[in-house]
């Protein structure tokens, strides 16, 4: 099995991106992921070549070309097993989009914390061990004409911090350019919504297994979508948050439209009853929002 390593980290995507993988639709491969730079490192024997290595954060490990893709596609990115790592941490540094540097953290100040991880747990006390729920912050694809770092999520996927994007899940990525160039990152052994510590969730890495599909991209796709089996769902990133409820829920409503027989207008009073939306991260320079219908009010396809 083909393995996208540690040895090549990306912190950008873009068009120019050097591939350093190259595997083909329907092709079972596997992504070992870094961890972000933290705390971690602070009693690490390899502390300083990692600083030096971890220049920014979010880190893909190199960049895959799926052969055969082509731009007017969509990549369909299907997330298998996650094996974590077995340390983590999160971070709060005082002030981010959710707790603003105009009200000096408003009390709270700087603070950390490194975790063990262990048989399914996060050993985030000797009293409290939290259950792991293992998702990939950055899933994303490049671009034809422009550069985006780590921190950004848009059109192309990128640094989602969507915990739906976990084993099972598949995200459904517009193709730009040639091979899509897919990058993959930024693991958390779990995340709360908002992601409100801007450093997790617990960050973490993993070994994860992938399996990337081909298809001809819906004409109403603009924005990533993300299925697994009792859910469709859209998404979209922007700021303010309602901007990306706004975007998130046009969306679903032209899928509803053009994939399951709803008029426009059936389908905006159909969503009035079965929508769940939320956003999963409050802190990056633009919001995600998800919307999701529950497969079991869909009409059978």
């Amino acid at each position: 099995m083909q393995r996208a390593t540690k040895d090549v980290l990306y912190f950008e995507t873009g068009p120019d991106n050097e591939p350093t993988l190259y595997v083909d639709p329907g092709e079972e491969f596997e992504v070992e992921t870094q961890m972000n730079r933290g705390p971690w490192l602070d009693d690490h024997p390899d502390k300083e070549a990692l600083e030096k290595k971890l220049l920014f954060g979010n880190p893909s490990s190199g960049c895959i070309y799926v052969n055969g893709a082509e731009a007017g596609q969509v990549l369909i990115v299907r997330i298998g097993e996650i094996d974590i790592d077995p340390i983590g941490f999160t971070r709060f540094r005082g002030a981010n989009g959710a707790m603003p540097g105009w009200l000096g953290g408003s009390g709270v100040g700087e603070h950390h914390k490194v975790v063990e991880i262990k048989d399914g747990f996060i050993l985030w006390s000797d009293e409290l061990k939290i259950p792991v729920a293992p998702m990939l912050g950055v899933v994303g694809v490049s671009q034809a004409n422009t550069r985006w770092t780590h921190a950004w999520a848009g059109q192309w996927g990128g640094n989602f911090d969507i915990q739906e994007v976990t084993t099972g899940a598949s995200v459904h990525l517009p193709v730009s350019v040639p091979g899509a160039l897919l990058h993959i990152g930024d693991m958390h052994a779990r995340q709360g919504d908002g992601e409100i510590c801007g450093a997790g969730g617990i960050e973490s890495g993993c070994r994860v297994r992938i399996t990337c599909e081909l298809a001809e991209r819906p004409e109403s796709m603009t924005w990533p979508r993300i299925t697994n089996e009792t859910h469709i769902m859209t998404t979209a990133m922007a700021r303010p948050a309602e901007d990306a409820f706004r975007t998130a829920l046009e969306e679903m409503i032209l899928w509803l439209e053009d994939d399951y027989g709803f008029s426009r207008g059936e389908a905006y009073l159909f969503l009035g009853q079965v929508l769940e939306a939320r956003c999963t991260q409050f802190v990056n320079p633009t919001f995600s929002y998800v919307a999701k219908v529950d497969r079991k009010y869909l009409p059978k396809r």
